[in-house]
Formats: structure tokens, C-alpha cells, sequence
């Protein structure tokens, strides 16, 4: 019998910092890359935000503003794709220093 070797998960995997808009609102966070697409990754995370406003019901600015704008009104962009999950989050919590966006609650 043989045993299958894992392999080792990587640690400086792909990330996504992104910003979603709507008016005068905005948010920032980050989401790892899956199958080498960025495209689809943030397509991936910006559902999962809609689905948390619409079903979970939340009162998160950012679910609130889902719910009173709908997910239709927003735009959705890459604003840095980085290596590593702690540089990524690094790179986040610079852009919410910089630009104060209403619909992060969980400033750090």
C-alpha cells in the first residue's frame, strides 16, 4: 500500500484587494485568488456579499447598502492584486487609512 503525499499549501498564495461602490459609498476587502482566475474570484466574493444581504440580514453598512441600493448599482473593481495573505491584508488596511470608505465597520 502507498501512501499519496500531500502536497504542501502554499502560503504566499494570490490575493485580491478590491473596492465595491455605490454613490458616494464604498468598500474595501480582500479574497484569495481560486484557479488562477481574479476574475472569478471576485466574482465569487461579491456574490457571496449579496447573498449575505439578502438572506442572512445582517446590519452591516455594507448589507444595508446592498439591500437599499441593490447589488445591481454597484461597481466592482481589482484595486491591487497582491502575493501572500498578510501582505494583502497589509495593503487593505493602508487603503482604509487613505480613503475612509463609510461601508468598512471593522476598521483596525
Amino acid at each position: 500500500m502507498t501512501m499519496i503525499k500531500r502536497r504542501k499549501k502554499r502560503k504566499d498564495r494570490l490575493h485580491l484587494v478590491y473596492m465595491l461602490q455605490v454613490k458616494n459609498l464604498a468598500y474595501i476587502g480582500v479574497t484569495y485568488v481560486q484557479d488562477k482566475s481574479p476574475v472569478k474570484s471576485l466574482r465569487r466574493r461579491w456574490l457571496k456579499h449579496v447573498q449575505r444581504a439578502m438572506a442572512e440580514h445582517h446590519d452591516w453598512q455594507l448589507c444595508n447598502a446592498i439591500r437599499k441600493y441593490g447589488a445591481d448599482a454597484f461597481d466592482v473593481t481589482i484595486v491591487h492584486t497582491v502575493r501572500g495573505k498578510t501582505n494583502a491584508h497589509q495593503v487593505e488596511r493602508q487603503l482604509i487609512k487613505q480613503l475612509k470608505p463609510r461601508l468598512n465597520t471593522d476598521i483596525r
